[in-house]
C-alpha cells in the first residue's frame, strides 16, 4: 500500500475511537476486536475538527412504516449482503427506489420497533459487516385488545438489556406510545404502569420519549365505540408531571415529540425522536430534513426502506396499517426478494439513491492509493486489526 505524501494531505487523529467486541472465532484476523475510529483528511491548512457533522450523513429507518425487526428480519439480513434494497414510494407508486444498502453509503441504521427479538441473532453478523445502529423500543401498558399480536412485555425487556449490553445504552431509547385514555384506562393506571417499566426500562436505556394520541381517519371510528377518547390539555399536563418525576427517580429523561403543546414547565423537553443532538453525541454523520414527515416534526432525514400495512402487531390504533387485518395476514412475504413486499412492474421507474460520493479511510485503506489524488472528507472509517 503506497501512502500518500505528507505535502499533499494531512492526517488529523481521530475524534473519537470506539471498540466493539466481536464474539466468536475470527479466521482471517489474529484480533478478535474491531476498531471504529472516526477521522478526517485534508488538505493542509484545513484543520477543522469540529463535531457539528450535518449535511452528509445516510440514515436508513427499520422502520416508521412496519417493524421490520419483529417481522421481516430475514428479509433485511438478506438486503443487507446484497447490499441494497428496493422500496416502492407510497404516494407515486410507480416510483421505486433502489436504496444503497453498503457500509460503505450507510452511516447508520435505525431500528424502530416493538419486538427486536427475532433481529437479535444476526446483531453480530450486522455488526460484522461495519453497521452502526440504533434501537428505538416501543413498550406500552396495554394488553390484546389494543396491541393484540405483541409478545409478553418482560421478555421485550429483557432482549433490550442484552442489546444495550452490546452497543451501549446511549443507542437505545424507550417509547411510550402513544398515551391513550379511555373508560378502563385512566391516569392512575398509567402511573402505576409507567413506574414499574421505569424500573426496568432504566436497565437499558437513559431515555423515554412519549406521545399522546392523534386522531385521524380510522380512530375516529374507535372513538365513537369508546375505544380511545381525546386527551385534555389538565390531563396531559399531569402525565407529563408523572412521567417526568418518575424517569427521573431512575436517571431517565423524557422527551416528546411532534407535541401540540409545550411540555417543559412538567419536566418533558421537547425534543425530536430521531435528533440531531443525538447522532452528533454519537458522532455519526446526519443530514438535516427539508422535508418533516408531518407537523412539528424535527427529525433527521432519513431513507425508510419499510412497506405500509405490512406489520402484523394489528395495533388498533396503528397509522401505518389499514382497519383490515385479514387482507393483511393474506399478503405473500418473500425473505428472497428484492422488495419487501410486492415487486417491479414494466411501468415503474427505478430511480438510485446510492448517494455516497466519498470514500471511507477504510476504503482507502484497501485500495492501493487516494483516488484521484484528492482529499475527501473521510468517516467512521472501519480498520480490522490483523
Amino acid at each position: 500500500m503506497t501512502l500518500p505524501s505528507p505535502s499533499s494531505v494531512m492526517l488529523i487523529l481521530p475524534i473519537s475511537v470506539r471498540y466493539e467486541y466481536i464474539l466468536g472465532p475470527r479466521t482471517s484476523q489474529r484480533w478478535p476486536w474491531r476498531i471504529f475510529v472516526t477521522v478526517r483528511w485534508s488538505r493542509p491548512g484545513n484543520s477543522s475538527m469540529s463535531t457539528e457533522r450535518p449535511g452528509d450523513g445516510v440514515i436508513i429507518s427499520a422502520s416508521r412504516r412496519t417493524d421490520i425487526p419483529a417481522f421481516h428480519s430475514e428479509w433485511l439480513m438478506n438486503r443487507l449482503r446484497a447490499g441494497y434494497a428496493l422500496v416502492r414510494n407510497p404516494v407515486a407508486k410507480n416510483v421505486v427506489y433502489r436504496v444503497d444498502l453498503t457500509r460503505r453509503n450507510v452511516d447508520c441504521i435505525a431500528f424502530i420497533t416493538k419486538n427486536p427479538m427475532p433481529l437479535e441473532p444476526h446483531l453480530k453478523e450486522i455488526g460484522s459487516m461495519g453497521h452502526v445502529y440504533t434501537f428505538q423500543v416501543t413498550l406500552n401498558p396495554y394488553g390484546k385488545d389494543l396491541e393484540p399480536n405483541v409478545p409478553f412485555k418482560a421478555d421485550i425487556n429483557d432482549c433490550c438489556i442484552r442489546i444495550a449490553d452490546r452497543i451501549g445504552r446511549d443507542r437505545m431509547a424507550w417509547r411510550y406510545d402513544p398515551v391513550i385514555l379511555n373508560e378502563r384506562i385512566g391516569l392512575e393506571y398509567h402511573r402505576r404502569k409507567f413506574e414499574m417499566m421505569c424500573a426496568e426500562a432504566s436497565e437499558w436505556t437513559d431515555r423515554c420519549i412519549i406521545s399522546f394520541v392523534d386522531f385521524y381517519g380510522k380512530l375516529f371510528r374507535l372513538a365513537e365505540d369508546g375505544v380511545i377518547r381525546d386527551i385534555t390539555r389538565e390531563e396531559k399536563a399531569s402525565f407529563a408531571r408523572m412521567a417526568a418525576r418518575a424517569a427521573g427517580e431512575y436517571g431517565m429523561t423524557v422527551t416528546s415529540c411532534c407535541a401540540k403543546e409545550d411540555l417543559s414547565e412538567y419536566g418533558v423537553i421537547s425534543r425530536p425522536c430521531m435528533d440531531a443532538a443525538t447522532y452528533r453525541s454519537l458522532n455519526i454523520p446526519y443530514e438535516a430534513s427539508s422535508s418533516p414527515m408531518r407537523e412539528r416534526c424535527g427529525c433527521i432525514r432519513s431513507i425508510d426502506i419499510g412497506a405500509y400495512d405490512t406489520c402484523m402487531h394489528n395495533c388498533v390504533y396503528c397509522y401505518a396499517n389499514r382497519p383490515d387485518p385479514e387482507r393483511r395476514a393474506s399478503k405473500v412475504f418473500m425473505p428472497e426478494s428484492e422488495m419487501l413486499w410486492g415487486g417491479l412492474t414494466p411501468r415503474d421507474e427505478v430511480v438510485d439513491l446510492s448517494s455516497r460520493e466519498t470514500a471511507r479511510l477504510g476504503d482507502y485503506l484497501r485500495s492501493e492509493d487516494l483516488p484521484g489524488g484528492c482529499a475527501p472528507d473521510l468517516r467512521d472509517a472501519v480498520i480490522v486489526g490483523h
